[in-house]
């Protein structure tokens, strides 16, 4: 009995030991905690992507490999996520992912393998008359035009007509960067840029103080101007506040298409034209947040400067006191506005 008490005390011991670790002084998670939940969420789902290609529900194995990748970036999630897009008969998603595989895992004992698979699906896309270029870039999420068209953001793979093209990159606080490339018809290609960071602008010297001139002696000094009368803020308060209701006009009207692209995603028959309408869907969904966002501003500060017009421009208060004789003694009236 006096066993099974110690061993009680020692197991309640080591779970507050591991509870201490995973928080830090204040009590909120700690960091190393978030990215044992995040591996715990990556292995899940990436269990139920095997489940699922193992049943040949294809299609359902790469949205739970992606969604592990996206968790926890791997080189094998990339290798399975190759592999179900190939049983799915995704020419251009196998390549894609198979040269992903490649990039992360070069030294691989399968790499002569997958290199192999890369150039049978490159062939594929050549008799098509395509051919895909993957832009990289350091830091990521910079803007990618290619042929003066937005395509996408960084990292990005995107299908090309065999030639030059002209692909630039833009990215707040970064110099924009310009490449033209040359796409061969029968080999996918990689396009890596290191972004600059964008020059500080000169900063500007402040104009020196002017020091007004003393009036001459025995001389009357000018006599000081009022200040001008602006009249308020004119038509400006009913133009912000109408810019504003256009905005949520179009907030709503991204939703609307959101909810159509996300209808099309669901009943699309291949794997491309779903990637491309859930992309849509994205784009739309946050166009509509941004524009939420700037409506509801502009709305607030049109009310505001109308607030403050209509209060500017209300008379202050005057009264007068009045008296005059009558037949019958004295009348008192009282004027003024108000």
């Amino acid at each position: 009995m006096v066993n099974f008490f110690r061993v009680r005390l020692l197991l309640s011991v080591l779970c507050l030991a591991t509870v201490a670790r995973a928080e830090d002084p204040s009590g909120a998670p700690s960091e190393q905690a978030a990215d044992d939940a995040r591996r715990a969420d990556a292995k899940a789902r990436y269990e139920q992507g095997v489940d699922a290609y193992k049943n040949g529900h294809f299609k359902d194995a790469v949205d739970l490999f992606l969604a592990a990748d996206r968790l926890s970036p791997s080189a094998p999630l990339s290798f399975n996520i190759a592999r179900a897009y190939e049983k799915l008969g995704d020419d251009s998603g196998a390549l894609r992912w198979y040269r992903d595989y490649l990039r992360r895992a070069p030294n691989a004992a399968n790499a002569n393998e997958v290199a192999a698979n890369v150039t049978r699906f490159e062939a594929r896309l050549a008799k098509k008359g395509v051919q895909q270029l993957t832009v990289l870039s350091t830091p990521s999420g910079a803007t990618v035009s290619i042929d003066d068209a937005n395509v996408g953001v960084t990292p990005g793979t995107f299908e090309l007509a065999p030639g030059q093209h002209h692909v630039a990159l833009l990215l707040r606080g970064y110099s924009d960067s310009g490449s033209d490339i040359e796409l061969a018809p029968d080999h996918a290609q990689d396009l890596t840029v290191s972004l600059a960071p964008a020059p500080n602008p000169a900063p500007t010297a402040a104009p020196e103080p002017r020091v007004p001139l003393a009036p001459a002696a025995n001389q009357p000094s000018a006599p000081a101007k009022a200040a001008p009368d602006h009249g308020g803020f004119g038509p400006w308060p009913w133009v912000v506040a109408g810019a504003g209701v256009a905005a949520l006009g179009g907030a709503l009207t991204f939703e609307l298409l959101r909810a159509s692209a996300e209808s099309d995603a669901k009943h699309t028959a291949t794997q491309i034209q779903y990637s491309r309408d859930l992309d849509t869907m994205q784009s739309r969904r946050t166009a509509a947040r941004v524009l939420t966002g700037v409506g509801g501003a502009l709305v607030v500060t049109g009310g505001v400067l109308l607030t403050l017009e209509l209060t500017r421009g209300r008379p202050s208060s005057a009264a007068s006191l009045r008296f005059a004789p009558t037949a019958g003694g004295m009348l008192t009236t009282v004027g003024g506005a108000f």
